[in-house]
């Protein structure tokens, strides 16, 4: 009896523990999720222990963190997405450029050192925000040499991968061929489609 009693107990401070725990994220999202785990644990807690107030109110923290949880991700899934074709010169892509540098060398290391010469740019705007920016040499077949293809934190989630692909269908692009280092782009350039072919990946559009 008194071991299941601790162990109830247990689950009680686990409940409380986490729910203090996640008002010490910075990310309401992370937050919420935290919270809704504590609040569930309470609610199992309250049940068992006939402690109904508590129930009701962890009850209720968990629906309404349950709510806007769905609603952040039915808000993210909906993005909408603007690309600008543009040349590399544009001062706009060297802003871009000069302001995350640091976050771009973390991913294209060679970038910037290599000798490129990319002939057209695409900048890629959610809203009224900079998510991201193409480097890359466009010939006359149709085919695209890609050198950047960055996009910032908040939108790494491949939707802006798999939006600009469409952009660069539409434009008549036919093969993309990536041309620089990719250790930690190989991820995201499996799931958009690429495939090694040789010491290069390429994707071929319109299949």
């Amino acid at each position: 009896m008194n071991d299941n009693r601790v162990i109830i107990e247990a689950i009680g401070y686990v409940g409380t523990a986490l729910v203090l725990i996640s008002f010490l994220m910075t990310s309401v999202y992370k937050l919420r999720i935290i919270n809704t785990a504590g609040s569930l644990i309470s609610v199992i807690y309250g049940v068992i222990m006939q402690v109904y107030p508590t129930v009701v109110l962890n009850g209720a923290l968990a629906l309404i963190n349950i709510f806007f949880l769905w609603r952040h991700l039915s808000y993210k899934n909906q993005k909408i997405y603007t690309a600008g074709k543009t040349y590399a010169e544009d001062p706009i892509v060297k802003l871009f450029l000069d302001k995350y540098r640091e976050d771009i060398l973390k991913f294209f290391p060679s970038f910037g050192v290599a000798h490129l010469e990319p002939n057209i740019a695409y900048l890629i705007m959610c809203e009224d925000t900079m998510a991201g920016v193409m480097l890359g040499n466009l010939k006359e077949n149709g085919e695209l040499d890609i050198y950047l293809d960055f996009v910032t934190g908040t939108y790494r989630d491949f939707s802006v991968g798999k939006y600009l692909y469409r952009e660069l269908t539409r434009d008549g692009v036919k093969k993309c061929r990536f041309m620089t280092d990719i250790p930690k782009s190989y991820v995201y350039l499996r799931k958009v489609g690429y495939k090694r072919v040789g010491d290069v990946m390429e994707l071929t559009l319109n299949e």
